[in-house]
């Protein structure tokens, strides 16, 4: 049985510094979106597509994270903007090598959005 990969929580005061540096780090690597909804229901994203940006967005007490990616095997192609509205909580997942291998993000309404990265050690994602 394998041993479940390390994650991290991130503190809201962190939020945007980290979420700063994740983009940078992983800046054009391939990812999916996983969503986990509080009825059991799971939602896999079929396409892969590369990291552009993560931004935390403010407004008042509401924290949304904007996710923006775009399908590099299209010419042309519009960069896609996901926004996770209510954030309540950010996590970080490692990969057996230390590389970052997802990084999950809770809303108020107990739903976990995984944005999943093409692996760095066997390159699935």
């Amino acid at each position: 049985m394998a041993t479940p990969e390390p994650i991290a929580a991130i503190g809201s005061e962190n939020w945007k510094e980290f979420l700063q540096e994740f983009s940078s780090r992983n800046y054009n690597r391939r990812a999916r979106f996983d969503v986990f909804r509080s009825n059991g229901r799971v939602e896999e994203e079929g396409q892969e597509s590369h990291l552009e940006d993560i931004v935390l967005r403010e407004n008042g007490n509401q924290r949304n994270i904007e996710v923006i990616r775009i399908d590099r095997s299209e010419k042309n192609a519009d960069k896609i903007r996901d926004v996770i509205t209510n954030v309540r909580g950010v996590q970080v997942q490692y990969d057996t090598d230390g590389s970052e291998d997802a990084i999950e993000i809770t809303d108020d309404q107990n739903t976990l959005i995984m944005l999943r990265f093409e692996s760095k050690v066997d390159g699935a994602s």
